[in-house]
């Protein structure tokens, strides 16, 4: 289970707490434009030196993307923040439709990093015909694995949601999140496919992200 859990930060967590999740994750996601909210962009290179075996993953999330959570960050001083942070992960994750993907990922790959091509959607669940629309557009980009959220307000999205997870994991890698789902839908997308999943430690960043103390409450790790 390890290997299929990523652990969210954003910068206002227990450093020792984190640390100690992290030893049963395989994953740990950085969000930027949370920490930026919270803290100077100076103390930004020692939250992203935290000691862990887990792979790091930076993003700074576009404003049309970070359900008005995040900093709102223009896309100039993103691209900047992407270049200075590939010191410190393996992979960064930027969206599909920003303007500034090529950008990030050209950089991305002259610094030997591993790349997240992503989709968010906070409204709903796109069509399975425009998801994979979405999925073309990504593969486009030349990632190591697309991911995409999406809000499940019916049976049906979440229908449309895990038949392509089904059918198009097994063309490449993906990371597939119902947002707005039960527990039990939330990890549905990991055994039909899905590399992993994002839990976070206290404080949710996405509508039915699972919380780290339910994982172990019901022994799943």
């Amino acid at each position: 289970m390890k290997e299929k859990l990523t652990l969210v930060l954003v910068g206002n967590e227990n450093t020792k707490e984190a640390q100690s999740a992290l030893k049963k994750c395989g994953w740990c996601e950085f969000r930027v434009d949370e920490f930026l909210k919270r803290k100077e962009e100076k103390e930004l290179a020692k939250w992203l030196s935290l000691k862990t075996t887990a792979k790091k993953i930076g993003t700074v999330r576009r404003q049309k993307e970070h359900q008005g959570t995040g900093l709102a960050v223009s896309e100039k001083k993103r691209a900047e923040i992407y270049k200075d942070i590939l010191e410190y992960v393996n992979y960064v994750d930027v969206e599909i439709k920003s303007s500034i993907a090529e950008q990030v990922i050209k950089e991305a790959r002259r610094k030997k990093r591993g790349v997240i091509a992503s989709y968010h959607n906070f409204s709903k669940t796109p069509s399975f015909k425009t998801l994979k629309v979405i999925y073309r557009e990504g593969r486009r980009l030349n990632p190591d694995i697309i991911k995409i959220a999406a809000k499940v307000n019916k049976t049906d999205e979440l229908f449309s949601l895990l038949a392509f997870t089904h059918k198009y994991s097994q063309k490449f890698p993906l990371v597939i999140a119902p947002m707005g789902v039960s527990f039990a839908e939330r990890i549905i997308p990991l055994y039909l496919g899905s590399a992993f999943t994002y839990i976070a430690l206290t404080a949710k960043t996405a509508s039915g992200q699972i919380i780290y103390n339910d994982l172990l409450k019901y022994c799943l790790i």
